[in-house]
Parts: C-alpha cells; sequence; structure tokens
C-alpha cells in the first residue's frame, strides 16, 4: 500500500468528471492569462501556447478558461491562423504584436475577449460543453458588437418565441465604446 499524504476532505468529488469548467453566456469578458507555456502538441506536428485566462471583473470573475494558440505547425494554414490569433491577443494585451518575444510577457496583461460556448465529444463518448476565446478584441475589431447569448442557430432545435423584451446587444454598450475603462491597447505606461 502507499501512503496518501493529501486531505481530501475539503475537495469536490464533482470535480472528478472533467471537463470543460464552468459554462457562462456568451459575451465579451475582460481576462489576463494566468498561466502558460509553450509546448509541442500531442501529433508532434508544431508547438502550441496553452494558456489559463482568468475572468477578472463582472459577476463571473475567476471563472476559468482555458485554450490554446498554434505558434508553428507542419500544416501551414494552422501555422498562419496561430500566429494571428497570437498577434491579436498580442495586440488585446497592448503588448502589440511587434513587442512579443516571451510567451510570460502575456501573464496578467488585462484584455477583452469574445467567449463562446463549444461543445465537444468526452472520453465516454458524451457531448460536454467548454467555454472557448472566439475572438481577442483590439483596436482594429473593438467597434464589431460581442456575440449573442443566446446558443447559435445552427443546433438543428426549433427556435422558441416571446413576447417579453429583452436587452440587445445593439443596445449594450461595448467597453470599447467610450466607456470610462482605458483599453489596454491605449495605455500610455
Amino acid at each position: 500500500m502507499a501512503q496518501l499524504n493529501v486531505n481530501l476532505a475539503d475537495v469536490n468529488e464533482k470535480d472528478a468528471e472533467g471537463g470543460g469548467g464552468v459554462i457562462i453566456p456568451r459575451d465579451r469578458y475582460l481576462l489576463n492569462i494566468v498561466e502558460g507555456e509553450v509546448k509541442r502538441n500531442s501529433k508532434n506536428t508544431g508547438d502550441l501556447f496553452e494558456y489559463k485566462a482568468e475572468v477578472v471583473e463582472g459577476e463571473f470573475a475567476g471563472v476559468k478558461i482555458f485554450g490554446n494558440i498554434n505558434v508553428t505547425h507542419q500544416t501551414l494554414t494552422a501555422q498562419k491562423i496561430g500566429q494571428a490569433q497570437l498577434a491579436a491577443l498580442a495586440e488585446a494585451t497592448g503588448i502589440g504584436k511587434a513587442n512579443l518575444t516571451d510567451t510570460d510577457q502575456l501573464l496578467f496583461q488585462p484584455f477583452y475577449a469574445d467567449l463562446d460556448v463549444e461543445t465537444y465529444k468526452g472520453r465516454d463518448g458524451s457531448d460536454k460543453e467548454r467555454m472557448t476565446v472566439k475572438k481577442f478584441i483590439h483596436a482594429g475589431n473593438a467597434n464589431e458588437p460581442p456575440p449573442s447569448k443566446a446558443a447559435p442557430a445552427n443546433d438543428n432545435v426549433k427556435a422558441t418565441t416571446t413576447t417579453q423584451a429583452t436587452t440587445t446587444q445593439a443596445t449594450k454598450p461595448a467597453p470599447a465604446a467610450g466607456g470610462a475603462r482605458q483599453m489596454p491597447w491605449q495605455r500610455t505606461a
């Protein structure tokens, strides 16, 4: 037998299910990366930046978002998309794509991102959901509306109608629309 040197009293056994973590509404959130490393991908076809980000303000502060960005890849299209995502993240943090030389520069730098919900097959074959970054928000795309909080229309489920008025994305002020908060890419320090 092996001696266990851990205290399990405060551990939530529901965490054993794994999966994608807490699901929050699709929207634009202020995040920062709390962990990240560049490592070889599972198929050994390139390197990726694997990171853990955290929502830093509002009702969902503390929710973790996990992501991967291809840095290099044997498929040129995958590499091009990944490097464009990395450049967008650098712009969103205010570091700037020309100044990003090390992924450690991205740690604890606030940035806005549009989050979405992705469905995937779990190891047991069941459908699971996880939060993903749909788009990093920077000066070049800050005026685009955030994603709808409703599920995408491609779920093959008949839409229900309601007569109750709801707030639309058009009436919700975007963080970059001249609010009191200075956008990360506008920092002068």
